[in-house]
């Protein structure tokens, strides 16, 4: 099988990605099937006559369709839903709907994976006025065993009362997509933080982050922190890599038929270097911590060895000399309590 990306070693945080792509009538696609694809059902397009039947499909795990409040009842059913989205278009090129692919947390169960995405979607597309069809995926049989991901189809049209109204162009903004970028993050490593993963997703590009990484280097190693400093380079090596190419659904279907592709091709290079880099950095950290635990030994015989010296050393001359000092403490306090006497008397003699 052309998907072969399983190891033996500890299973990483899972790699951020959140792709957005529009479903085009002018590349031949439908949102009908695509729809039926990703949720593993049977839908009938009506605008083409055909059916589409993937309900043999496996490794769909939820599905549901969330809409904004006063969405007609009717576009809540997944067949009438996007029949009435191919029905509204007309034009040979239309944009049927924008599809968002976003990797899942393998770190998550089931349940906590569908409640985060069925938060962000609420918030970052619902909420804005977009009907959403969201197919949670299982990782495939034959590919990396962390693959869990999901599917979200969102529609390219407001809705009101009476149906699909016009199109909100304001979607397709550039600094929307970021904010959409920067809000899976944030939703994701919230629901990590409650578990106490320990490391978080990140939504910009691999050399920033790198960047970030080197520069609190420095910070550390200014403030004698050497520790803090090799784990920040450790983590900077383990950024100093090319992204993952994103190789298309025509590709990923052909794959999965066990078709071999050049763009299977060239991800499976890819991911063969990004596998190169985890186990460098798997070394790093084991001989880091193999360091450190012969410092913490050494560290640790030396005071075993200075506990062991004091308790035999002679320690009168010092307990003499402390008595001293508290000797003359007290003196001191009963100079001070006499000074007090005397004042009192020489007030009541005024007072007379």
């Amino acid at each position: 099988m052309p998907w072969t990306n399983r190891t033996g070693s500890p299973a990483p945080m899972a790699i951020y990605h959140f792709s957005a792509k529009m479903i085009s009538r002018s590349t031949g696609r439908s949102a009908v099937a695509a729809a039926a694809y990703r949720t593993a059902e049977r839908i009938e397009d009506h605008r083409q006559g055909l059916e589409h039947d993937y309900s043999n499909r496996s490794g769909v795990l939820h599905t549901e369709i969330l809409a904004p409040d006063g969405t007609p009842e009717a576009l809540r059913d997944r067949t009438t839903l996007w029949n009435a989205v191919e029905q509204v278009e007309r034009r040979k090129d239309a944009q049927l709907a924008r599809e968002v692919t976003v990797a899942l947390p393998h770190e998550l169960t089931d349940a906590q994976r569908a409640s985060l995405v069925r938060s962000f979607v609420q918030s970052a597309f619902v909420d804005r006025g977009m009907i959403a069809d969201v197919a949670l995926h299982a990782p495939g049989r034959e590919g990396d065993e962390r693959n869990h991901h999901a599917h979200i189809m969102l529609t390219t049209r407001s809705i009101g009362a009476d149906g699909f109204e016009g199109k909100d162009r304001s979607w397709n903004s550039k600094e929307l997509l970021e904010d959409w970028r920067e809000s899976w993050a944030d939703h994701a490593n919230a629901y990590l933080r409650e578990i106490e993963v320990g490391r978080e997703i990140d939504h910009r590009s691999l050399e920033a982050q790198r960047e970030e990484k080197l520069d609190l280097k420095e910070r550390a190693l200014e403030r004698g922190d050497d520790r803090a400093a090799h784990e920040l380079e450790i983590e900077a090596v383990e950024l100093d890599r090319d992204p993952l190419p994103d190789i298309g659904w025509k590709a990923w279907g052909m794959e999965r038929r066990g078709i071999q592709t050049t763009a299977g091709d060239l991800w499976r290079d890819a991911y063969g270097r990004l596998e190169q880099v985890r186990e460098v950095v798997s070394g790093l950290r084991e001989r880091f911590a193999e360091t450190y635990a012969r410092v913490r030994e050494v560290a640790e015989h030396s005071l075993n060895g200075l506990a062991e010296a004091l308790r035999g050393a002679d320690f009168s001359t010092l307990e003499a000399a402390h008595e001293q000092v508290r000797e003359r403490n007290r003196e001191a306090e009963r100079s001070i309590e006499q000074e007090r006497d005397i004042s009192r008397e020489r007030d009541d003699g005024f007072s007379l």
